[in-house]
């Protein structure tokens, strides 16, 4: 009896054993996690592979669950690998929520493991709110957030849900999935070689070979067309091709903020961000152009700003987008191609080698000239010493990253100011969580390329306001705790601008909640830096200003550096 018993066990393993093993067979390295009961089996395994095996990196302990789920949206925007976050049932699940909606509303790939009461627990078709202690229905509420969630009641279904999560997560236009695992089928028991797999659906995708003639026929008969480079030229890897059309045909490239790294700024073709919170000489550029080649942007209506029927007036639109659903919506184009950017830029360029390519260099320098003669960074913003200009400081500290840093911005003014001046050059990386952009994203995000970056380059810098430090300000622990080396500049106007600049347009100056006084007051952020036993740095007048900044990028281990901007801080629009 014992033999056969022990004969028997030696085919079977822990459920949460297996999850594990299914990470690691699928190259999934990264994880991020916070404990609590219901996900503890899922988390002892994760760890216990990484100490036993080595094959998984060494899981980074967050100190709230939504800081966990942004560090997992920002290491896969920065390594183009797919990593997991784990958390607890409850509260501990719906906390993820907002991490998961930048990821889901900027197409960012991502694994969400949720702990769950045990099914006998689980309150399930009842009418009552609640059984089990700490239970939500996590699979219901992330619904209209992620490509796909379930919650696994049957132990033999494990293989098959992973599987198809994981495909769901990276095919067509990528997102978040999230798994929901009880606590009593975490610890089953089960044989790996009786679970059922997930089949692969076979899809046939359209010919765009019609359409890609078309543009580039169109493109033949252009003077003054224009490329806008967006999120999704990125996401499809194909930077590579996006120069290489740019160059083959010499013509002009403006881009969106999740495009904005797909193009290096000192490239004489580069003309800007467009939009209204971009640079005006990009929404010049634009408005001269009679074609437009947009790849991979949403074409969002802070792009096309307050009046979307200019944006194509005088103009043919190429809209190119992996979504159907995103095309002919805020503006209507004259070809609506549905296809990933680096399969419809590799073609075109194909195209355009075999016949007659168009250049347009006459057009493509008036048009860096439009860009470069309206600067975010004006000359007059530097003569006044002190306090320091932010535009001033952006562009000073995007002079002095190295060719392969990675920049994350936060939101509000913070986040123009970044991005307006900022100079992306080399394999730079600068992003954001783009389209959801809540406050406290960057310091969290930054965590996560650090995590897999902490010796050498690139190095990790995040910029973020005075008042955004505070939404996620407990992950200072996490940063001292791994001794994460990430440079922390700190905005600060004392104030939430870019409420303060709605309110002066919009409410007659009234500074309610967004001004000291008025219900905000910002912290000592360099004391509760201390507290966290991180080194810091505080910056107040342009004098010297590149030598700081260096100084501050070149220490060692982590940085906070405080940046006094005085207490108002408008932006430069373009509505």
């Amino acid at each position: 009896m014992k033999s056969a018993s022990k004969k028997a066990s030696s085919k079977t393993i822990k459920l949460s054993d297996y999850v594990a093993e299914f990470l690691v067979r699928h190259g999934i390295e990264q994880s991020f996690v916070f404990t609590g009961g219901a996900i503890s089996h899922i988390l002892d395994s994760i760890f216990t592979r990484h100490l036993r095996d080595g094959d998984m990196n060494e899981p980074i302990c967050v100190m709230h669950e939504q800081a966990g789920s942004m560090a997992l949206d920002a290491y896969t925007r920065a390594t183009g690998k797919i990593g997991v976050m784990a958390v607890t049932s409850g509260p501990g699940a719906t906390n993820l929520l907002t991490g998961i909606a930048c990821s889901y509303y900027d197409s960012i790939p991502g694994l969400y493991f949720t702990g769950q009461v045990a099914v006998p627990e689980y309150k399930g078709k009842s009418k009552q709110r609640q059984v089990g202690f700490q239970e939500t229905d996590i699979v219901t509420l992330a619904k209209p957030l992620v490509k796909y969630s379930a919650m696994v009641t049957r132990p033999e279904d494990i293989r098959y849900e992973l599987e198809k999560a994981l495909h769901l997560a990276t095919e067509g236009r990528p997102g978040p999935v999230l798994l929901d695992l009880p606590m009593d089928i975490q610890q089953v028991q089960i044989d790996p070689k009786k679970l059922r797999s997930y089949k692969l659906p076979t899809k046939r995708r359209k010919s765009i070979k019609k359409q890609v003639n078309t543009a580039a026929k169109w493109l033949r008969a252009a003077k003054r067309p224009m490329i806008i480079t967006g999120g999704g030229v990125r996401i499809a890897d194909a930077a590579k091709e996006l120069r290489e059309l740019a160059e083959l045909c010499d013509m002009p490239v403006g881009a969106t903020y999740n495009g904005v790294d797909t193009f290096p700024h000192d490239d004489h073709r580069y003309v800007g961000i467009l939009g209204s919170m971009g640079n005006r000489g990009t929404n010049l550029c634009l408005a001269e152009s009679d074609m437009v080649l947009a790849v991979g942007s949403r074409l969002t209506l802070r792009q096309v700003r307050s009046k979307p029927k200019e944006f194509v007036s005088g103009k043919k639109l190429v809209h190119v987008d992996i979504d159907a659903h995103e095309l002919n919506q805020r503006v209507r184009s004259d070809l609506a191609i549905v296809a990933d950017a680096k399969e419809f830029l590799t073609m075109l360029i194909e195209v355009l080698r075999q016949d007659d390519c168009p250049r347009f260099s006459k057009w493509s320098v008036k048009a860096r000239r439009l860009f470069t003669g309206n600067p975010a960074c004006k000359p007059e913003y530097s003569r006044k010493k002190r306090p320091v200009n932010p535009y001033v400081f952006i562009k000073a500290l995007s002079g002095q990253m190295a060719d392969n840093d990675i920049l994350i911005g936060d939101c509000g003014q913070s986040l123009i100011f970044t991005y307006q001046a900022a100079i992306v050059r080399g394999e730079q990386q600068l992003f954001t969580a783009g389209a959801h952009s809540p406050m406290g994203y960057s310091l969290p995000a930054a965590i996560g390329p650090a995590a897999v970056y902490r010796e050498g380059s690139p190095r990790i810098i995040c910029t973020i306001g005075d008042g955004s430090t505070q939404l996620n300000i407990q992950e200072l622990q996490t940063i001292h705790s791994y001794d994460l080396p990430i440079k922390i500049f700190i905005t600060n106007n004392h104030a939430y601008g870019a409420i303060q600049d709605y309110q002066d347009a919009k409410l007659e100056g009234r500074h309610f909640a967004s001004a000291p006084g008025h219900g905000y007051e910002p912290p000592d952020i360099l004391a509760i830096a201390r507290a966290y036993k991180i080194p810091t740095a505080s910056i107040t007048s342009h004098q010297n200003l590149e030598k700081q900044i260096k100084d501050v990028l070149n220490t060692k281990g982590p940085v906070v550096c405080d940046v006094d901007m005085g207490s108002r801080t408008p932006v430069t629009l373009d509505p």
